[in-house]
Parts: structure tokens; C-alpha cells; sequence
């Protein structure tokens, strides 16, 4: 018993250490987030309206766009104005384990998780916490407004690329499945 508790102990430290490493630096002072309510037909009030350059989803390089934010091909490409206007795509392959998990870990969890103190956090609200799938799936909302599609607030030093942040927007928009959920 005694032995499995120090490998519990010995991979969370792992784990703090793995996440403050890659993450710290890209925090900020976030303090105007708090615990999102279940809200119909949008994102939470507040001025997080995404502060991108508005060029949509980074995957229509080449295409054309029409007046309504479609492409020659009729598909929305956007910009959108909230999570709940992103379609996701049919032929979505995005994952938890083969998109989100790592891009969380990349981008967010390094100021965002339940074991970093407050002081490591780098201003960070402590009830904002990306620790699992769940935390993500509850957070969804602002965590498109504030990183995927045209939104660029976060992190704050600076956002992930285009591509990046579209296909961020298309796993959040199919509901951030996982392997299981597309029977993967």
C-alpha cells in the first residue's frame, strides 16, 4: 500500500512540474472569468467577444468567401459570434486524445488546473480549471471565446496559431468527443 501511495504522490508531483514547465509563461492576469452558468443561445455576458482579426476558421486558405461568411463550396466558414453558431464539421476526427487533451496541456493547463497554488497561476482564477475532460466540456464557451476560431485573448502571450485555434473551435463545437464517443 505504502509503495503505490508514493508513485500516486510521485506522478502528481510529475505532473505539477510537467504542467507549471510548459504553461507558466504563458499566463496572465485572467481574473475576470468566473464559473460559466448553462445559458441558452450563447456565451456568458462580459466583454470576451474574442479580440482576433476576424479571419475565420484558418482550414479555408484559398477559398473564397461569400457575403454570408460561406465558402464557394456553401460551407460556414464564419467568423461566428458565439460557440452555439460554429457548426461542426461531418467529417470531424478530432479527439480529446488526439487534439484537445494536448492542446490543453500545451496551451492552458499550465495556469489552469487545481494543483498549482494561487501564486503560481499567474493571475489565473482558481475556480477555472481545465484538470479533465469535464472541466473542459463545462468551461467550453469561454474557452472559445477567449481561444478558438478568430478569438485570440488566450493564452496571453500570445495565441496559438490559426490552425491551431480552428481546429480547437471545430473540437469544441462537436462537443469535444473522445475516441469513444466517434467509437475510435
Amino acid at each position: 500500500m505504502r509503495c503505490a501511495a508514493e508513485r500516486r504522490r510521485a506522478g502528481a508531483r510529475w505532473v505539477l512540474a510537467l504542467a507549471t514547465t510548459l504553461g507558466a509563461s504563458a499566463c496572465a492576469d485572467d481574473d475576470d472569468d468566473a464559473r460559466p452558468e448553462a445559458t441558452e443561445g450563447g456565451s456568458e455576458s462580459g466583454d470576451d467577444t474574442g479580440s482576433g482579426d476576424d479571419t475565420g476558421s484558418g482550414d479555408d486558405a484559398g477559398a473564397s468567401e461569400t457575403e454570408d461568411g460561406a465558402d464557394e463550396t456553401g460551407e460556414d466558414v464564419g467568423p461566428w459570434a458565439s460557440l452555439d453558431e460554429r457548426p461542426c464539421p461531418a467529417d470531424s476526427f478530432l479527439t480529446y486524445e488526439n487534439f484537445g487533451g494536448p492542446f490543453m496541456l500545451s496551451n492552458c493547463t499550465g495556469c489552469h488546473q487545481t494543483m498549482l497554488p494561487a501564486d503560481m497561476r499567474q493571475g489565473a482564477p482558481i475556480e477555472v480549471n481545465f484538470d479533465d475532460l469535464e472541466d473542459v466540456r463545462a468551461w467550453a464557451d469561454r474557452i472559445w471565446v477567449r481561444s478558438a476560431d478568430q478569438n485570440t485573448s488566450m493564452p496571453p502571450v500570445g495565441p496559438p496559431p490559426e490552425q491551431e485555434r480552428a481546429r480547437l473551435g471545430e473540437w469544441l463545437a462537436c462537443g469535444a468527443p473522445t475516441d469513444a464517443d466517434l467509437g475510435l
